[in-house]
């Protein structure tokens, strides 16, 4: 877990900045393995009615900044619920 939690604060401290493999180890964990999609993309299924999926692509080694930003937003509700 450790390598997660460095991994998810690097990620919080310059979500513009952000490698596709360190965003998809975290997701990796926080959702399970993802689903395939079309080609380059990659599904994750949420717990939640009004989040039902997170799409991620590649951009030259990046992860997508909206797509950071979406992760994240997952991740702090995912946190509220557990407590």
């Amino acid at each position: 877990m450790v390598r997660y939690e460095k991994r998810l604060a690097r990620i919080r401290n310059n979500p513009s900045d952000v490698a596709w493999a360190d965003l998809v180890s975290v997701c990796d964990v926080c959702f399970g393995r993802p689903r395939r999609g079309g080609g380059s993309h990659l599904i994750y299924d949420t717990p939640w009615m009004d989040h039902p999926v997170l799409v991620l692509q590649s951009r030259r080694g990046k992860a997508k900044p909206y797509q950071v930003r979406q992760v994240l937003r997952a991740i702090d509700l995912m946190e509220e619920v557990d407590g």
